[in-house]
C-alpha cells in the first residue's frame, strides 16, 4: 500500500511554458514508473480547462490541485471534490482596488489559454453577484503589481499571490480565499490520501510554490526558480529546460 506522494507545480517545473505546451516523453515515462511507489499528483495556478490537457498528458490518476489551490479534482474527469471559494464581501473589495488601479482585464474561475492571453474582462464591467473561487490579473507590470499586491494582502479573507508571468517584465496575481492556497490544498489533499506530511515531496518554482513547501516533508525547487525558493528548498534540481523534473524522478526511482 503507498503511504507516499510526490505533488508537483505544472508551469516552470513539469514544462517550459509558453513555448512547451505538453510534457516530454521521458517526463511521462518517468511519472508512470514512480506511480507504483508515490500518490503522483500536480499543484497548480491554472484552472482545469487550462491544465487538463498537461494533466491528462502525464496520465495522472492521483487527486490534482487546481486554480492555485482553490479545488481538488479528479484528474481523469475534472470532477471537483473540494472548493473553496472567495467571500461576495471580499470579493467586492478586491475589485474596488483593480477598478482604481488600472483598466487590466480579469479571468476568474474557468479559462482557456486564449482567454489568459488575450479574454477577460475590464472591473468595471465585473459582476458582484458571481460565485468566484480564483480571480487573476495577468500580464501586471512589475512595479504596478508589487503596488496591486500589497493593497490586496491589506484585505481581509483573501490571499494574493504574485506568480511568473508568460510575458517579460510582468507578474501574474492571483487573488484566492486565505484558506484556499497550495498549502491549504496540499494539508486537504494528503489528508485525502491517507499520507503524512513527513513522507510527502513538494517540487516547483515560483512564489506561489511557497505555500506548497509549507505543507510537504521535502522541499524541492527547480533550478530555474525564484530565488526566494531557492532559499527555502531542501533540494535544488535542474531547469525545466533541461528535464530537471524527469532527472529528478529518475533518481527517486
Amino acid at each position: 500500500m503507498k503511504n507516499k506522494a510526490i505533488v508537483f507545480d505544472l508551469d516552470g517545473t513539469a514544462i517550459d511554458s509558453p513555448a512547451q505546451k505538453l510534457p516530454t516523453d521521458r517526463l511521462l515515462q518517468t511519472v508512470s514508473n514512480l506511480k507504483n511507489s508515490y500518490f503522483v499528483c500536480a499543484a497548480t495556478g491554472r484552472c482545469w480547462t487550462f491544465a487538463k490537457d498537461i494533466i491528462q498528458g502525464l496520465k495522472l490518476k492521483d487527486l490534482c490541485i487546481v486554480s492555485g489551490g482553490t479545488q481538488i479534482c479528479d484528474p481523469t474527469t475534472g470532477e471537483v471534490v473540494w472548493q473553496k471559494d472567495i467571500t461576495p464581501q471580499a470579493l467586492e473589495k478586491v475589485i474596488e482596488v483593480f477598478k482604481t488601479n488600472g483598466e487590466q482585464r480579469l479571468i476568474f474561475n474557468d479559462y482557456t489559454e486564449d482567454d489568459y492571453f488575450n479574454g477577460g474582462i475590464l472591473p468595471k464591467d465585473f459582476d458582484l453577484a458571481q460565485r468566484v473561487n480564483w480571480m487573476s490579473q495577468s500580464f501586471v507590470p512589475d512595479e504596478l503589481a508589487i503596488k496591486l499586491h500589497e493593497e490586496i494582502e491589506k484585505i481581509e479573507g483573501v490571499t494574493c499571490v504574485m506568480v511568473v508571468s508568460q510575458r517579460p517584465g510582468c507578474r501574474d496575481l492571483h487573488i484566492v480565499n486565505e484558506q484556499a492556497t497550495k498549502e491549504h490544498a496540499i494539508n486537504e489533499l494528503l489528508s485525502r490520501l491517507g499520507v503524512e506530511k513527513a513522507n510527502s515531496v513538494g517540487i516547483g518554482d515560483g512564489h506561489n510554490d511557497l505555500h506548497l513547501f509549507n505543507a510537504v516533508g521535502t522541499k524541492v525547487a527547480m533550478g530555474n526558480a525564484v530565488a526566494d525558493l531557492k532559499a527555502a528548498a531542501d533540494i535544488v534540481i535542474g531547469n525545466v529546460n533541461d528535464e530537471g523534473l524527469a532527472n529528478y524522478f529518475e533518481e527517486l526511482i
